[in-house]
């Protein structure tokens, strides 16, 4: 398998943004626990409570979108999108609410146990949700062994976009995501160390997604594991897309929003026009390093990867 297991294009926003685009504004209340973490890293009250809570306010707050059940998976990874890239576009917090579905199944876990109880965190945390960085020490420290932070109370849209995630509705829409990072932090370190870090990730079998519509990979760099060596011309290619995505200066996507849906005729004629000419430009780039028959493999799955107009915006994170 060469790349991620779908076919995302880029010509075009899911069918799913229409729901929730207009919800950018109105759905930026907080569902308030009442809790914050304290000087142990843990935020100090029982998840189910505060899982129970969040669906009381959910149901009065967004009473057309949501009337159930808030299951604690949704709520966790509603908390862990919040506090990874609450800031983020719709895109992005769905992305990155994948990742972590993906990264739990393939670890044979729940998401409340990837995110809440994994024993991989110091005992005196697991159960708890919280930050990964100690308390007031910045992003200098990582001492509880948690894999994300779940320490912010999500906002409704990010809650209603979990919910769209674990119930799969978001149709693999990072190319079967299963880990993330925010780069950005890496960009005083230069060039190098960023280079370096895409490399590490190629070491370990992880490679770069590739552009998504709505996404920054400066934001959330996406990866995901194809049992592909680094080793191999395979591995080698994907592993130059990451580093040329991660390339200074930092060059961040623009993404219009009268960007089409995915599915309406403005779309369809959008991504047929387009693709023609991202599989001549990957095949054509491959030849000139005598991968040709490498490239036209790699652009048959990317062919719905066009180039976008590149800005120059600064965003920050919260990992």
């Amino acid at each position: 398998m060469l790349s991620s297991t779908s076919s995302t294009s880029t010509t075009c926003y899911p069918s799913w943004h229409a729901t929730f685009a207009p919800l950018v504004s109105s759905g930026q209340a907080v569902l308030t626990s009442g809790c914050r973490a304290n000087s142990a890293g843990n935020v100090p009250c029982s998840a189910e409570a505060m899982r129970a809570s969040a669906e009381t306010q959910l149901r009065q707050r967004a009473p057309a979108a949501f009337n159930g059940k808030l299951s604690l998976d949704a709520y966790t990874l509603a908390r862990y999108m919040e506090s990874e890239l609450g800031s983020g576009t719709i895109e992005e917090r769905v992305a990155i609410g994948e990742a972590a579905v993906n990264r739990a199944k393939r670890q044979n876990m729940s998401v409340s146990t990837l995110l809440l109880n994994n024993p991989a965190t110091k005992a005196a945390n697991r159960g708890w949700y919280g930050p990964i960085h100690g308390v007031g020490t910045g992003t200098s420290t990582a001492p509880y062994g948690r894999w994300a932070a779940t320490s912010a109370d999500p906002k409704v849209l990010t809650t209603l976009l979990a919910i769209l995630v674990m119930n799969g509705s978001s149709n693999n829409f990072s190319r079967g995501a299963d880990d993330q990072d925010g780069p950005e932090y890496w960009i005083p370190q230069g060039a190098t160390a960023l280079a370096n870090y895409v490399r590490g990730l190629a070491a370990k079998g992880k490679y770069w997604v590739g552009p998504l519509p709505g996404v920054d990979p400066w934001k959330t760099f996406l990866q995901f594991t194809p049992g592909i060596s680094a080793e191999t011309l395979t591995g080698q290619l994907l592993m130059q897309q990451g580093i040329k995505a991660l390339a200074l200066p930092a060059q961040h996507p623009d993404w219009p929003a009268s960007l089409p849906i995915c599915g309406s005729s403005s779309g369809s004629q959008a991504s047929s026009g387009q693709t023609k000419n991202v599989i001549v430009g990957v095949a054509v780039a491959g030849s000139l390093v005598g991968l040709s028959w490498l490239a036209l493999r790699v652009a048959k799955n990317l062919a719905t990867h066009p180039t976008v107009s590149l800005g120059r915006k600064t965003r920050a994170r919260r990992r």
